[in-house]
């Protein structure tokens, strides 16, 4: 745009048109001020209740697991239930074996997410088997979008300490609730392991989701009968 004119015209019409350009760039910088505003309030209330969503998630678990007056079989049948209140484990599991997951017919895919059902209640409890006589305390999160936010709780043992943290990735399902995708111990995401895990299992078994299947059920029964806390081994 010429800015230079030795025609006083041409002059006047540049300062209108400057002129014009600094009242539209302040309406532009306000309007991107409050869409700032708007943008970090909205952040502000999504981090918040994915906070409390899991705060509220970990106290639950541990009611049931800390629940003397339960049978094993009884609270293992309590959070099985809690678990699958709290995790989108079909829509988990699809993500566990990638593009194979459209290679399945559906018979093998509902036997592989029965599976994977199973496999998820062993593997969760015992995670959280493993903090029990410790408190998981939500710390921070980060809202990764609109529908996706981590939230990291802290580890606190009962002398105070923090060693690390546990991270919850929760996202909305189709009924727009909250629901966890993913978890994080010590530093691993659990999902993504899972699925480079799967996907390399299912490539070195010509994509036999019923041999996954089985596989899994395997590693359910290890979980069931091997895995306890340090204290009681």
């Amino acid at each position: 745009m010429p800015f230079a004119s030795s025609n006083r015209f041409a002059a006047a019409r540049l300062s209108i048109l400057l002129a014009l350009v600094a009242a539209t760039a302040e309406v532009a910088v306000g309007e991107s001020a409050r869409a700032a505003v708007g943008t970090e309030m909205s952040s502000v209330v999504k981090s918040g209740e994915a906070e409390s969503f899991v705060q509220t998630s970990i106290d639950n678990g541990y009611r049931i697991l800390n629940n003397k007056a339960l049978s094993p079989d009884e609270r293992q049948m309590q959070f099985r239930q809690f678990l699958i209140s709290l995790i989108d484990t079909k829509r988990v599991a699809l993500f566990t074996v990638g593009s194979y997951a459209r290679t399945a017919s559906d018979g093998e895919m509902a036997g592989f997410l029965a599976a994977y059902d199973d496999f998820a209640a062993a593997m969760y409890q015992g995670y959280f088997d493993w903090y029990t006589g410790q408190n998981l305390r939500v710390a921070n999160s980060i809202v990764r979008s609109q529908d996706d936010v981590v939230v990291y709780a802290d580890v606190v043992a009962p002398n105070g300490a923090r060693p690390f943290k546990i991270g919850f990735r929760v996202r909305k399902d189709e009924a727009q609730k909250n629901v966890v995708t993913d978890f994080q111990f010590e530093g691993i995401w659990l999902a993504l392991n899972q699925r480079a895990d799967f996907t390399s299992y299912l490539q070195q078994h010509g994509g036999n989701f019923a041999t996954l299947s089985t596989e899994l059920q395997k590693r359910t029964q290890r979980f069931k009968e091997l895995w306890a806390p340090p204290a009681k081994r």
